[in-house]
Protein backbone atom coordinates (compact mmCIF):
# COMPACT_ATOMS: atom_id res chain seq x y z
CA UNK A 1 0.00 0.00 0.00
CA UNK A 2 1.46 3.27 -0.74
CA UNK A 3 1.80 6.06 1.99
CA UNK A 4 -0.87 7.96 0.30
CA UNK A 5 -3.43 5.56 0.25
CA UNK A 6 -2.29 4.30 3.69
CA UNK A 7 -2.65 7.72 5.06
CA UNK A 8 -6.22 7.55 3.78
CA UNK A 9 -6.88 4.62 5.37
CA UNK A 10 -6.07 6.02 8.80
CA UNK A 11 -7.72 8.91 8.22
CA UNK A 12 -11.54 7.01 7.20
CA UNK A 13 -11.01 4.88 10.12
CA UNK A 14 -10.17 7.85 12.46
CA UNK A 15 -13.58 9.46 11.59
CA UNK A 16 -15.86 6.82 11.91
CA UNK A 17 -14.10 6.06 15.62
CA UNK A 18 -15.00 9.62 16.59
CA UNK A 19 -18.49 9.65 14.61
CA UNK A 20 -19.47 6.43 16.55
CA UNK A 21 -18.88 7.25 19.83
CA UNK A 22 -21.24 10.96 19.56
CA UNK A 23 -23.99 8.55 18.13
CA UNK A 24 -24.46 6.44 20.95
CA UNK A 25 -23.24 8.68 23.84
CA UNK A 26 -24.89 12.03 23.83
CA UNK A 27 -22.24 12.89 26.80
CA UNK A 28 -18.87 13.14 24.57
CA UNK A 29 -20.47 15.40 21.58
CA UNK A 30 -19.62 18.55 23.18
CA UNK A 31 -16.02 17.77 24.01
CA UNK A 32 -15.58 16.43 20.86
CA UNK A 33 -16.92 19.41 18.98
CA UNK A 34 -14.95 21.74 21.10
CA UNK A 35 -11.51 20.10 19.65
CA UNK A 36 -12.09 19.06 16.33
CA UNK A 37 -14.02 21.07 13.22
CA UNK A 38 -15.07 20.35 9.47
CA UNK A 39 -11.93 19.62 7.70
CA UNK A 40 -10.72 16.97 10.06
CA UNK A 41 -13.08 15.52 8.24
CA UNK A 42 -11.31 14.79 4.87
CA UNK A 43 -14.10 11.97 3.64
CA UNK A 44 -17.33 14.07 2.31
CA UNK A 45 -19.84 11.80 3.57
CA UNK A 46 -18.30 11.72 6.94
CA UNK A 47 -18.17 15.36 7.07
CA UNK A 48 -21.97 15.48 5.94
CA UNK A 49 -22.75 12.90 9.23
CA UNK A 50 -20.26 15.15 11.42
CA UNK A 51 -22.23 18.73 10.09
CA UNK A 52 -25.80 17.19 10.77
CA UNK A 53 -24.51 15.78 14.01
CA UNK A 54 -23.37 19.65 15.13
CA UNK A 55 -26.58 20.69 14.20
CA UNK A 56 -28.63 18.74 15.86
CA UNK A 57 -26.41 19.00 19.20
CA UNK A 58 -26.49 22.89 18.79
CA UNK A 59 -30.78 23.50 18.14
CA UNK A 60 -30.63 21.13 21.54
CA UNK A 61 -32.00 18.04 19.82
CA UNK A 62 -31.53 14.49 20.39
CA UNK A 63 -28.58 13.07 18.47
CA UNK A 64 -28.53 9.14 17.46
CA UNK A 65 -28.51 6.79 14.38
CA UNK A 66 -31.77 8.23 13.83
CA UNK A 67 -32.24 11.41 13.81
CA UNK A 68 -29.19 12.18 12.39
CA UNK A 69 -30.18 10.04 9.43
CA UNK A 70 -33.88 12.00 9.38
CA UNK A 71 -32.19 15.41 9.22
CA UNK A 72 -30.09 13.51 6.39
CA UNK A 73 -32.84 13.66 3.87
CA UNK A 74 -33.22 9.48 5.32
CA UNK A 75 -30.47 8.59 3.03
CA UNK A 76 -28.17 7.92 5.26
CA UNK A 77 -29.25 4.43 7.36
CA UNK A 78 -26.69 2.06 6.27
CA UNK A 79 -24.13 3.75 6.72
CA UNK A 80 -24.82 5.17 10.34
CA UNK A 81 -25.66 1.38 11.01
CA UNK A 82 -22.57 0.65 10.32
CA UNK A 83 -20.80 2.66 12.23
CA UNK A 84 -22.89 2.23 15.54
CA UNK A 85 -22.11 -1.42 14.94
CA UNK A 86 -18.42 -0.84 14.99
CA UNK A 87 -18.34 1.53 18.09
CA UNK A 88 -18.00 -0.84 21.11
CA UNK A 89 -17.13 1.83 23.52
CA UNK A 90 -17.25 5.95 23.61
CA UNK A 91 -14.50 5.86 26.22
CA UNK A 92 -11.63 6.41 23.91
CA UNK A 93 -13.12 9.01 22.20
CA UNK A 94 -10.46 11.62 22.59
CA UNK A 95 -7.69 9.44 21.48
CA UNK A 96 -9.34 8.55 18.22
CA UNK A 97 -9.60 12.59 17.98
CA UNK A 98 -6.11 12.80 18.26
CA UNK A 99 -5.52 10.43 16.05
CA UNK A 100 -8.17 12.13 13.54
CA UNK A 101 -6.31 15.24 13.71
CA UNK A 102 -2.62 13.87 13.21
CA UNK A 103 -3.99 12.00 9.94
CA UNK A 104 -6.10 14.88 8.37
CA UNK A 105 -3.19 17.57 8.72
CA UNK A 106 -0.78 14.65 7.32
CA UNK A 107 -3.56 14.80 4.52
CA UNK A 108 -4.10 18.21 3.81
CA UNK A 109 -0.28 18.94 4.04
CA UNK A 110 0.27 16.10 1.40
CA UNK A 111 -2.18 18.00 -1.12
CA UNK A 112 -1.06 20.78 -0.66
CA UNK A 113 2.57 19.56 -1.20
CA UNK A 114 1.38 18.07 -4.54
CA UNK A 115 -0.49 21.60 -5.38
CA UNK A 116 2.84 23.25 -4.22
CA UNK A 117 4.80 21.09 -6.90
CA UNK A 118 2.30 22.13 -9.81
CA UNK A 119 1.96 25.88 -9.05
CA UNK A 120 3.48 28.18 -11.77
CA UNK A 121 4.43 31.03 -10.00
CA UNK A 122 5.96 32.13 -6.99
CA UNK A 123 2.99 34.25 -5.41
CA UNK A 124 1.02 30.89 -5.80
CA UNK A 125 3.82 28.81 -3.95
CA UNK A 126 3.99 31.38 -1.37
CA UNK A 127 0.07 31.46 -0.50
CA UNK A 128 0.64 27.70 -0.50
CA UNK A 129 3.07 28.16 2.36
CA UNK A 130 1.28 30.09 4.31
CA UNK A 131 -1.98 27.61 3.79
CA UNK A 132 0.47 24.96 5.33
CA UNK A 133 1.54 26.99 7.89
CA UNK A 134 -2.68 28.16 8.91
CA UNK A 135 -3.31 23.97 9.28
CA UNK A 136 -1.25 24.15 12.62
CA UNK A 137 -3.19 27.54 13.71
CA UNK A 138 -6.58 25.98 13.00
CA UNK A 139 -9.06 25.68 16.13
CA UNK A 140 -6.66 25.76 19.36
CA UNK A 141 -7.51 23.44 22.31
CA UNK A 142 -10.27 25.46 24.54
CA UNK A 143 -9.36 25.70 28.09
CA UNK A 144 -11.61 26.13 30.47
CA UNK A 145 -11.24 26.36 34.25
CA UNK A 146 -13.20 25.89 37.12
CA UNK A 147 -13.66 28.34 39.88
CA UNK A 148 -12.00 25.12 41.87
CA UNK A 149 -9.30 25.12 39.80
CA UNK A 150 -8.64 28.97 39.21
CA UNK A 151 -8.46 28.98 43.08
CA UNK A 152 -6.10 26.47 43.66
CA UNK A 153 -3.88 28.21 40.48
CA UNK A 154 -4.20 31.58 42.35
CA UNK A 155 -2.70 29.87 45.53
CA UNK A 156 0.10 28.18 43.60
CA UNK A 157 0.78 31.96 41.35
CA UNK A 158 0.98 33.78 45.12
CA UNK A 159 2.78 30.91 47.38
CA UNK A 160 5.52 32.85 49.09
CA UNK A 161 8.49 32.86 47.16
CA UNK A 162 6.41 32.30 43.77
CA UNK A 163 8.12 34.90 41.07
CA UNK A 164 5.70 36.99 38.86
CA UNK A 165 6.03 35.82 35.15
CA UNK A 166 6.40 39.45 34.15
CA UNK A 167 9.17 40.85 31.82
CA UNK A 168 11.69 42.98 33.52
CA UNK A 169 12.59 46.05 30.77
CA UNK A 170 15.87 46.81 32.95
CA UNK A 171 13.71 50.22 33.70
CA UNK A 172 12.74 50.27 37.16
CA UNK A 173 10.11 52.50 37.15
CA UNK A 174 8.75 50.50 33.90
CA UNK A 175 8.74 47.18 35.56
CA UNK A 176 6.79 48.81 38.40
CA UNK A 177 3.84 49.95 35.94
CA UNK A 178 3.96 47.75 33.66
CA UNK A 179 3.17 44.00 34.37
CA UNK A 180 3.56 42.09 30.51
CA UNK A 181 2.56 38.28 30.94
CA UNK A 182 3.25 36.05 28.31
CA UNK A 183 1.49 35.72 25.32
CA UNK A 184 0.96 39.97 25.68
CA UNK A 185 0.86 42.32 22.51
CA UNK A 186 3.19 45.24 23.34
CA UNK A 187 3.15 48.28 21.11
CA UNK A 188 5.93 50.86 21.02
CA UNK A 189 5.24 54.07 18.63
CA UNK A 190 7.18 56.68 17.85
CA UNK A 191 8.14 59.18 15.15
CA UNK A 192 10.78 59.00 12.77
CA UNK A 193 14.20 59.46 14.16
CA UNK A 194 12.91 59.25 18.09
CA UNK A 195 15.17 56.37 18.89
CA UNK A 196 12.08 53.11 18.78
CA UNK A 197 14.49 51.20 17.68
CA UNK A 198 17.18 51.89 20.06
CA UNK A 199 14.85 51.76 22.70
CA UNK A 200 13.76 48.52 21.31
CA UNK A 201 17.54 47.37 21.03
CA UNK A 202 17.78 48.26 24.85
CA UNK A 203 14.66 46.31 26.00
CA UNK A 204 16.23 43.46 24.20
CA UNK A 205 19.30 43.02 25.78
CA UNK A 206 18.42 42.69 28.55
CA UNK A 207 15.29 40.75 28.24
CA UNK A 208 17.82 38.39 26.61
CA UNK A 209 19.57 38.10 29.63
CA UNK A 210 16.43 35.13 30.46
CA UNK A 211 14.45 34.80 27.35
CA UNK A 212 15.35 33.80 23.97
CA UNK A 213 14.40 36.67 21.91
CA UNK A 214 14.26 37.05 18.03
CA UNK A 215 14.50 40.48 16.84
CA UNK A 216 12.23 40.77 13.13
CA UNK A 217 14.19 43.57 11.20
CA UNK A 218 12.12 44.64 8.08
CA UNK A 219 13.69 48.31 7.79
CA UNK A 220 17.80 47.64 8.84
CA UNK A 221 19.89 44.87 8.84
CA UNK A 222 21.84 42.47 11.20
CA UNK A 223 25.13 45.03 11.01
CA UNK A 224 23.26 47.95 11.38
CA UNK A 225 21.18 46.60 14.32
CA UNK A 226 24.54 44.83 16.08
CA UNK A 227 26.64 48.45 15.13
CA UNK A 228 23.85 50.28 17.51
CA UNK A 229 24.28 47.13 20.42
CA UNK A 230 28.29 47.56 20.28
CA UNK A 231 28.08 51.41 21.07
CA UNK A 232 25.41 50.87 23.49
CA UNK A 233 27.35 48.43 25.81
CA UNK A 234 30.75 49.95 24.88
CA UNK A 235 29.86 53.49 25.04
CA UNK A 236 32.21 53.68 21.67
CA UNK A 237 30.76 56.50 20.03
CA UNK A 238 28.34 55.36 17.24
CA UNK A 239 29.72 57.94 15.16
CA UNK A 240 33.51 56.13 14.81
CA UNK A 241 32.03 52.88 14.23
CA UNK A 242 29.75 54.28 11.60
CA UNK A 243 33.03 55.63 10.10
CA UNK A 244 34.60 52.99 10.64
CA UNK A 245 37.49 55.39 12.58
CA UNK A 246 37.68 53.46 15.77
CA UNK A 247 41.13 53.76 17.28
CA UNK A 248 43.25 51.01 19.73
CA UNK A 249 41.57 52.53 22.84
CA UNK A 250 38.01 51.52 20.80
CA UNK A 251 39.19 48.11 19.56
CA UNK A 252 40.56 47.30 23.68
CA UNK A 253 36.85 48.21 24.97
CA UNK A 254 35.07 46.38 22.19
CA UNK A 255 37.44 43.12 23.25
CA UNK A 256 37.15 44.03 26.54
CA UNK A 257 33.40 43.39 26.25
CA UNK A 258 33.21 40.23 24.43
CA UNK A 259 31.39 38.44 26.81
CA UNK A 260 28.52 41.19 27.44
CA UNK A 261 28.12 41.42 23.57
CA UNK A 262 27.89 37.97 22.88
CA UNK A 263 26.44 36.57 25.89
CA UNK A 264 22.48 37.59 25.60
CA UNK A 265 20.06 35.14 23.93
CA UNK A 266 19.60 37.72 21.17
CA UNK A 267 18.95 37.00 17.52
CA UNK A 268 18.87 39.25 14.75
CA UNK A 269 16.39 37.90 11.54
CA UNK A 270 15.88 39.22 8.24
CA UNK A 271 12.25 39.54 7.98
CA UNK A 272 11.94 41.62 4.75
CA UNK A 273 8.79 39.55 2.59
CA UNK A 274 7.69 37.82 5.49
CA UNK A 275 4.08 37.60 6.63
CA UNK A 276 3.36 37.20 10.62
CA UNK A 277 2.41 33.52 9.61
CA UNK A 278 6.32 33.07 8.63
CA UNK A 279 7.13 34.50 11.84
CA UNK A 280 4.98 32.39 14.03
CA UNK A 281 6.53 29.65 12.26
CA UNK A 282 10.31 30.97 12.72
CA UNK A 283 9.49 32.02 16.38
CA UNK A 284 7.99 28.60 17.52
CA UNK A 285 11.06 26.68 15.83
CA UNK A 286 13.64 28.96 17.53
CA UNK A 287 11.88 28.73 21.17
CA UNK A 288 11.78 32.07 21.54
CA UNK A 289 10.36 33.63 24.26
CA UNK A 290 9.94 36.96 23.40
CA UNK A 291 9.79 38.63 19.37
CA UNK A 292 10.64 42.01 18.46
CA UNK A 293 8.90 43.21 15.05
CA UNK A 294 10.89 46.25 13.60
CA UNK A 295 7.89 47.31 12.41
CA UNK A 296 4.82 46.32 12.26
CA UNK A 297 3.54 48.61 8.89
CA UNK A 298 5.90 46.74 7.16
CA UNK A 299 4.79 43.19 7.81
CA UNK A 300 3.44 41.63 4.63
CA UNK A 301 -0.08 40.63 4.22
CA UNK A 302 -1.70 37.60 4.10
CA UNK A 303 -0.90 36.32 0.66
CA UNK A 304 -4.07 34.39 -0.27
CA UNK A 305 -5.86 37.79 0.24
CA UNK A 306 -4.59 40.26 -2.81
CA UNK A 307 -5.39 44.04 -3.02
CA UNK A 308 -5.93 44.68 0.30
CA UNK A 309 -5.73 47.92 1.28
CA UNK A 310 -2.96 49.76 3.56
CA UNK A 311 -5.91 50.10 6.42
CA UNK A 312 -7.07 46.37 5.86
CA UNK A 313 -3.46 45.02 5.68
CA UNK A 314 -2.23 46.82 9.08
CA UNK A 315 -5.73 45.58 10.70
CA UNK A 316 -4.85 42.14 9.68
CA UNK A 317 -1.25 41.98 10.96
CA UNK A 318 -2.20 43.43 14.05
CA UNK A 319 -4.98 41.10 15.12
CA UNK A 320 -2.91 38.14 13.67
CA UNK A 321 0.38 39.09 15.80
CA UNK A 322 -2.25 39.47 18.76
CA UNK A 323 -3.55 36.24 17.95
CA UNK A 324 -0.01 34.71 17.36
CA UNK A 325 0.78 35.62 21.39
CA UNK A 326 -2.42 34.47 22.56
CA UNK A 327 -1.92 30.58 21.04
CA UNK A 328 1.70 30.44 21.59
CA UNK A 329 2.29 32.31 25.13
CA UNK A 330 5.18 34.10 23.44
CA UNK A 331 5.83 37.70 24.28
CA UNK A 332 5.55 39.95 21.13
CA UNK A 333 7.16 43.82 20.65
CA UNK A 334 6.17 45.06 17.76
CA UNK A 335 7.12 48.86 16.90
CA UNK A 336 4.38 51.40 15.30
CA UNK A 337 5.26 54.38 13.01
CA UNK A 338 3.02 57.33 14.57
CA UNK A 339 1.33 59.84 12.16
CA UNK A 340 2.86 62.93 11.25
CA UNK A 341 2.87 65.11 14.07
CA UNK A 342 1.87 69.02 14.34
CA UNK A 343 4.79 71.38 15.20
CA UNK A 344 4.13 74.44 16.82
CA UNK A 345 6.67 77.06 17.62
CA UNK A 346 9.59 74.37 18.12
CA UNK A 347 7.11 72.23 20.14
CA UNK A 348 5.82 68.35 19.09
CA UNK A 349 2.59 68.24 19.71
CA UNK A 350 1.98 64.37 22.29
CA UNK A 351 1.08 61.74 20.49
CA UNK A 352 -2.31 59.22 21.59
CA UNK A 353 -3.52 55.74 20.71
CA UNK A 354 -5.08 57.48 17.72
CA UNK A 355 -1.39 58.20 16.15
CA UNK A 356 -0.93 54.82 15.52
CA UNK A 357 -0.31 55.27 11.47
CA UNK A 358 -2.79 53.21 9.48
CA UNK A 359 -4.85 51.13 11.71
CA UNK A 360 -7.22 51.94 15.04
CA UNK A 361 -7.23 48.09 15.37
CA UNK A 362 -3.89 48.10 16.76
CA UNK A 363 -4.68 50.16 19.71
CA UNK A 364 -7.62 47.65 20.55
CA UNK A 365 -5.30 44.44 20.21
CA UNK A 366 -2.14 45.59 22.34
CA UNK A 367 -2.25 45.23 25.95
CA UNK A 368 0.36 48.15 26.35
CA UNK A 369 1.22 51.18 24.47
CA UNK A 370 4.17 52.88 25.11
CA UNK A 371 4.56 56.55 22.57
CA UNK A 372 8.53 57.54 23.00
CA UNK A 373 8.75 61.32 21.08
CA UNK A 374 11.22 64.17 21.53
CA UNK A 375 9.20 66.80 22.95
CA UNK A 376 10.43 70.08 21.13
CA UNK A 377 13.40 71.22 19.23
CA UNK A 378 15.05 73.38 21.93
CA UNK A 379 16.19 70.11 23.81
CA UNK A 380 16.62 67.66 20.52
CA UNK A 381 18.33 65.03 23.04
CA UNK A 382 15.22 64.83 25.88
CA UNK A 383 12.23 62.20 25.13
CA UNK A 384 8.97 61.65 26.73
CA UNK A 385 7.88 58.10 26.79
CA UNK A 386 4.51 57.93 27.97
CA UNK A 387 2.65 55.47 28.54
CA UNK A 388 -0.73 55.25 26.50
CA UNK A 389 -2.52 52.22 27.06
CA UNK A 390 -1.97 49.68 30.37
CA UNK A 391 -4.10 46.69 30.57
CA UNK A 392 -2.60 45.86 33.81
CA UNK A 393 -2.12 48.79 35.40
CA UNK A 394 -1.82 53.04 35.50
CA UNK A 395 -1.87 55.07 32.04
CA UNK A 396 -1.96 58.46 30.68
CA UNK A 397 1.60 58.79 32.56
CA UNK A 398 4.86 60.10 31.16
CA UNK A 399 8.65 59.92 32.21
CA UNK A 400 11.36 62.14 31.12
CA UNK A 401 14.51 60.34 29.16
CA UNK A 402 17.38 61.13 27.73
CA UNK A 403 18.27 59.59 24.12
CA UNK A 404 22.15 59.74 23.72
CA UNK A 405 22.56 59.56 19.84
CA UNK A 406 26.35 58.90 20.09
CA UNK A 407 25.86 55.34 22.23
CA UNK A 408 22.69 55.15 21.21
CA UNK A 409 21.36 54.59 24.68
CA UNK A 410 18.48 55.83 26.99
CA UNK A 411 18.68 57.04 30.64
CA UNK A 412 16.10 58.68 32.85
CA UNK A 413 16.20 62.61 33.68
CA UNK A 414 16.32 62.88 37.81
CA UNK A 415 12.98 64.32 38.85
CA UNK A 416 13.40 67.72 40.45
CA UNK A 417 11.08 70.46 41.78
CA UNK A 418 9.74 73.51 39.40
CA UNK A 419 12.90 75.74 39.39
CA UNK A 420 12.11 79.04 40.68
CA UNK A 421 13.66 80.56 37.44
CA UNK A 422 11.69 79.79 34.30
CA UNK A 423 14.69 79.06 32.23
CA UNK A 424 14.84 75.79 31.15
CA UNK A 425 17.95 73.75 32.72
CA UNK A 426 19.99 71.04 31.15
CA UNK A 427 18.46 67.61 31.97
CA UNK A 428 20.66 65.38 34.66
CA UNK A 429 21.39 61.63 33.09
CA UNK A 430 21.00 59.06 35.79
CA UNK A 431 20.80 55.38 35.60
CA UNK A 432 17.28 54.47 35.23
CA UNK A 433 16.80 52.61 38.47
CA UNK A 434 14.97 55.52 40.22
CA UNK A 435 12.89 55.42 43.18
CA UNK A 436 9.45 55.54 41.67
CA UNK A 437 8.94 59.42 41.55
CA UNK A 438 9.56 58.98 37.71
CA UNK A 439 6.34 58.99 36.10
CA UNK A 440 4.10 62.23 36.27
CA UNK A 441 0.31 61.83 35.34
CA UNK A 442 -0.75 63.76 32.47
CA UNK A 443 -4.03 65.10 31.99
CA UNK A 444 -6.43 64.39 29.37
CA UNK A 445 -5.50 65.68 26.03
CA UNK A 446 -2.19 67.42 27.12
CA UNK A 447 -0.64 68.29 24.38
CA UNK A 448 3.29 68.74 26.04
CA UNK A 449 3.45 66.71 29.05
CA UNK A 450 6.98 68.59 29.93
CA UNK A 451 6.27 71.85 28.39
CA UNK A 452 7.03 74.54 30.16
CA UNK A 453 3.67 76.27 29.78
CA UNK A 454 1.87 72.49 31.51
CA UNK A 455 4.47 72.77 34.64
CA UNK A 456 2.44 73.70 38.14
Amino acid sequence: MSKGALLADMAFNAQARVLGPMLVDPEVIGEVLLAVNDRDFTQGTYQTIYKAIRRLYNAGKPVDGFTVNDALGGNYKEILAGIIDETLTSSNVMEYVSILKRSALQMHLAELGSKLADAEDLDTQLGLLDAANSLNCGKADVRITTMAQAYSDFLDRHADGAEAPYLHWGISALDDKVHVEPGDLVVLGGYPSAGKTALALQFARYIAKDHRVGYFYLENNDKKLFDRVVSAATMVPFAKIKTHQLGEDDFHAIISMQQALTSPQLEFVGASGMTVSDIRSIALAKHYGLIVVDYLQKIRGDRSRRNMSDFERVTQISSDLQELGQQTGIHVLALSQLSRPENKNGKTTAPTMASLRQSGQIEQDADVIMLVYAEDDATPKLRTLKLAKNKEGEANIAMRMVFEGDSQTFARVEPRPEPASRERQKPRQQSFWGDGSDWQQLPENEPTPFSEEGQS
